[in-house]
């Protein structure tokens, strides 16, 4: 049963509407029993007999149970959110703290006039009864007051940090599952490229005198497999070598299109070697751009490419005619992917995507990771002090 639990929890896909709302209801009635079961011994064996009516019990577990229940759910909400960022993270702590204050406060002004309560153990109702709200706030007891609460939040946090444990290596298991079936079709797919790799070169061999146009279409061709299979590995590759395979590329769409096509690109006049880029990150819209608005018609059409590079920031504007026949170009696969890339490898992205009702409009920037050359160390060495 635990287990079953567990693989819920560990699946987005399953973990989401009403079992989500079951999971947060279980975590509510625990919480509940958790302040139930530290009032025990001032209900059961009192110091004193208490003659209480039952609805007069319930207030103070009420009480504390609803400012756990607040605290637990916005304590997650700043980690969650804001954990990298100790700016943001201290000033919301110090909101966390006014908001438990505030509800405390006036939960505890509740339970002594409406449930009929004179005082719990602590004796936090006459404390914060003869204080105002401010005084009761910034005075030095309201804090050990709190502690209670503060205390008892821990366990439901306690509960939740574990079971997000359990996700990350669920979710590591299944990362590395996938990497090694990644890698192995991998392995098994560079026989066919290595093979027409080959055939390539001894095409281009065979067409290098008698047809020189075919050859050097051949020669750009090969040249961009070369740059797939051998360069490409990484995580990041040079920012120049991938705008060359860009060039290439759009080279072979235009050889292609003979003179239906009407091609503005503008690249870069000159780029620092230091700057990388995630591999194939811009060639998807640049596809697009030729799939939907060149290759569905025998009509003449248009591509605009615009690549600035300011610094460390690369901005491409990239539009196209838009035909009649075009399949919708927003929600292809090839740019759900590339969105889900941009996301993991450049948080901080801007990308928008409009379309008019005859052309197609992306504008993406990012900001590239520049690398560090030995020389500039030894320049400079407080840099990477």
């Amino acid at each position: 049963m635990v287990q079953r639990l567990l693989a819920i929890l560990t699946d987005e896909k399953r973990y989401r509407g009403f079992t989500r709302l079951a999971f947060h209801g279980l975590l509510i009635v625990g919480i509940f029993l958790l302040i139930f079961s530290a009032y025990i011994p001032w209900f059961l064996y009192p110091a004193a007999p208490l003659n209480f009516e039952f609805m007069t019990y319930a207030g103070p577990i009420l009480r504390d149970s609803l400012c756990v229940i607040v605290q637990y759910y916005m304590l997650v909400y700043l980690v969650k959110h804001y954990a990298p960022r100790p700016l943001v993270l201290v000033p919301g702590l110090a909101v966390y703290y006014f908001v438990l204050f505030t509800c405390y406060y006036y939960a505890s002004y509740a339970v002594k006039h409406y449930f009929g309560l004179p005082d719990d153990y602590t004796g936090s109702l006459n404390h914060f009864e003869r204080m105002p709200f401010w005084k009761a706030l910034s005075h030095p007891a309201t804090f050990f007051h709190l502690m209670f609460i503060i205390e008892r939040a821990f366990y439901p946090l306690a509960a939740r940090l574990l079971i997000e444990i359990y996700r990350r290596q669920v979710r590591n298991l299944r990362l590395e599952k996938q990497y090694t079936r990644l890698e192995l079709d991998f392995l098994k797919s560079q026989i066919n490229p290595h093979f027409l790799f080959n055939v390539l070169n001894s095409v281009y061999a065979l067409t290098e005198e008698d047809n020189p146009r075919a050859a050097r279409i051949v020669e750009q061709l090969s040249g961009m497999m070369r740059y797939s299979l051998y360069e490409t590995s990484g995580t990041l590759v040079q920012l120049d070598k991938e705008l060359t395979f860009i060039r290439d590329y759009i080279g072979l769409e235009q050889l292609r299109t003979a003179k239906r096509l009407q091609l503005e690109a503008v690249f870069p006049e000159q780029v620092d070697d230091r700057l990388q880029i995630a591999p194939f990150i811009l060639i998807t819209f640049v596809e697009n751009a030729f799939k939907h608005g060149v290759h569905n018609t025998t009509r003449k059409s248009w591509v605009k490419l615009d690549l600035t590079l300011t610094n460390d920031s690369l901005t491409m504007i990239i539009s196209n005619q838009k035909t009649e026949n075009a399949p919708e170009q927003t929600g292809g696969i090839g740019l759900v992917n590339v969105r889900k890339r941009l996301g993991a490898l450049y948080p901080g992205h801007e990308l928008t995507v409009r379309e008019e009702a005859r052309a197609y409009h992306i504008y993406l920037k990012i900001r590239l990771t520049k690398t560090v050359r030995a020389s500039d160390t030894q320049r400079h060495p407080h840099a990477v002090a």
